[in-house]
């Protein structure tokens, strides 16, 4: 049987476009305008990579100010919607008893408190968090700490992903990688590493029901 490893923001959570405006938000508070745009390049990451980043193209920032400000917003903003297709996907899953698990750069309690929102924690067997691991996305460290704990062979995962660092991990993994776009389209070298391009997560239900009736 196989297990199925999700993404949490902008795959299952449509977060990326709160975290813009967060970015934004905190950076203006430093006098730094747009920081926003800066998510294209740093999504998949865990907190030690994109501050990493920030510290090197924003010089002088305050990352302790930047990090608080801009999860004050989030929070702020409410409980976060689903992706188009997440209920349906999950419920599919849960049905045929097939084990789920998310990986995410965000750290643990960043996914308990979303997915607890969004009341859709119960789908899932099994959580790895960006503060879990030592090298984040596009290293797979996250994906195969998620399989260790599903207790699921890599090479038996499927990976829904909305990040490049997050296909390309999925990958390293040697896990099969559906790729979902957000709000940074795939180059075609990344859309060339994915087993499916998807509109939406629904879309992967057909698809499985085939993997299903071959096992």
């Amino acid at each position: 049987m196989f297990g199925v490893i999700f993404d949490m923001d902008g795959t299952l959570t449509d977060t990326q476009s709160v975290c813009i405006h967060a970015w934004d938000y905190a950076g203006e508070l430093q006098g730094f305008k747009n920081a926003g745009e800066s998510i294209q390049h740093v999504c998949g990451m865990n907190k030690d990579g994109w501050e990493a980043y920030l510290a090197e193209h924003y010089e002088g920032i305050d990352l302790l100010a930047f990090d608080k400000a801009m999860r004050e917003y989030i929070i702020n903003s409410g409980a976060p919607e689903l992706k188009k297709g997440a209920v349906e996907l999950l419920e599919f899953l849960k049905q045929n008893g097939i084990k789920m698990a998310v990986a995410s750069g965000s750290a643990k309690y960043e996914i308990d408190w979303k997915l607890g929102e969004t009341g859709i924690i119960g789908y899932f067997d099994a959580f790895a968090g960006g503060d879990e691991i030592e090298h984040c996305k596009p290293a797979p460290d996250v994906f195969l700490l998620a399989a260790e704990r599903l207790g699921v062979n890599p090479k038996d995962c499927f990976v829904f992903e909305d990040a490049s660092f997050g296909i390309k991990a999925g990958c390293a993994a040697g896990m099969k990688c559906f790729g979902i776009a957000d709000v940074v389209p795939f180059t075609e070298e990344v859309k060339a590493l994915m087993f499916k391009e998807l509109g939406s997560l629904d879309e992967a239900i057909p698809i499985l029901k085939e993997y299903l009736k071959g096992e």
